[in-house]
C-alpha cells in the first residue's frame, strides 16, 4: 500500500512527462519528426519517473526505503553499466530523483547515490571482467551494496588515512581484511545503507608477504540471505537530524 503513494509535485512531473512522449509520438509532417531514439529517451524518462514516484517517501522506515530501492534495481531502468555506456542518462536518473529532496529530505536520493554511484560505480571502474559481469546478477536479483571508505579516526581525511587492513593469505587464496587493532581509530563509520547491504566495496590497506601496497578497493559480502557475513558486524550510528529513512552503520570488526 505504502509503495502506491505519489505526491502532487510527482505525479504533475509524471503526468508532463508522459504527455510530452505522446506529442514526440504523433507528430505531424510539418513538424521535424523524433528520431527513434529521442522517442525512446523519452519514454524511459516517463517510466522512471512513475517508478521513483512511489517509492521515495522520507516518512518510512529504513527498511522499507531499501525495499523500494531493491525494486527499482529490479526494473532494469537503470542499468549499473549505464554510468559507463548511457552517462547522459545515468546522471539525468540522479536530476529527476533529485526533484524529491526538497520535499522528502536527502535520504533515499543518498542511498540511490551510494548504490549506484560509490559502491558498484567503484566495481565498474576498477573491478574485473567476473565482477562486472557479476553486476547483471547483483540487478536481477535488487542486491544492495554500500561503500564502507569512511573511517572513526580519519573523518574526512579517510581514503588518504586508511588503518583498516587487507593481508593476502596464501593458504586460503584470500584477502583477509581487519579493522581490529590497539584501538577503534579504524573502525567504518557512517556507511549508508550498511544496515541492508547485500555488498560491500570496503577500502583497506593492502599487504602482500610483508610489502604494504597502499589502500585498495575490496568487494565483499557483506550479508549472505540477509545474515552477516561470518566475522562482520554493525553498530546503529542513531537517529539524524533528517533523513532517518536511511540507515547509517558503523562497523566494528572484520
Amino acid at each position: 500500500r505504502a509503495l502506491l503513494r505519489r505526491s502532487p509535485l510527482a505525479a504533475t512531473a509524471s503526468r508532463r512527462l508522459r504527455q510530452s512522449a505522446a506529442v514526440a509520438v504523433r507528430r505531424n509532417s510539418t513538424a521535424v519528426a523524433a528520431s527513434p531514439a529521442d522517442e525512446e529517451e523519452l519514454r524511459w524518462e516517463a517510466d522512471f519517473v512513475a517508478a521513483t514516484d512511489t517509492i521515495y517517501d522520507s516518512s518510512r522506515s529504513f527498511e522499507d526505503s531499501a525495499a523500494g530501492l531493491r525494486a527499482l534495481i529490479k526494473t532494469g531502468l537503470l542499468r549499473h553499466t549505464d554510468l559507463r555506456d548511457r552517462p547522459e542518462r545515468f546522471f539525468k536518473a540522479h536530476r529527476l530523483l533529485a526533484r524529491h529532496a526538497v520535499q522528502q529530505g536527502p535520504g533515499f536520493w543518498i542511498r540511490f547515490t551510494v548504490h549506484y554511484n560509490l559502491c558498484f560505480g567503484t566495481v565498474l571502474a576498477v573491478g574485473s571482467d567476473e565482477q562486472i559481469a557479476a553486476l547483471d546478477d547483483v540487478e536481477a536479483t535488487g542486491q544492495l551494496g554500500c561503500f564502507a571508505l569512511t573511517e572513526k579516526l580519519a573523518g574526512v581525511q579517510s581514503g588518504l588515512i586508511v588503518q583498516t587492513k587487507a593481508v593476502f593469505d596464501e593458504g586460503s587464496d584470500c584477502f583477509v581484511l581487519s579493522n581490529v587493532g590497539e584501538t577503534d581509530g579504524a573502525y567504518k563509520n557512517w556507511i549508508s545503507q550498511g544496515f541492508v547491504a547485500d555488498k560491500a566495496v570496503v577500502l583497506a590497506d593492502l599487504s602482500i608477504g610483508g610489502e604494504r601496497k597502499g589502500p585498495h578497493a575490496f568487494l565483499m559480502d557483506m550479508r549472505t540471505g540477509g545474515r552477516l557475513t561470518a566475522g562482520v558486524s554493525t553498530g546503529d550510528m542513531g537517529t539524524k537530524t533528517v533523513g532517518n529513512d536511511l540507515d547509517n552503520v558503523w562497523i566494528p570488526r572484520r
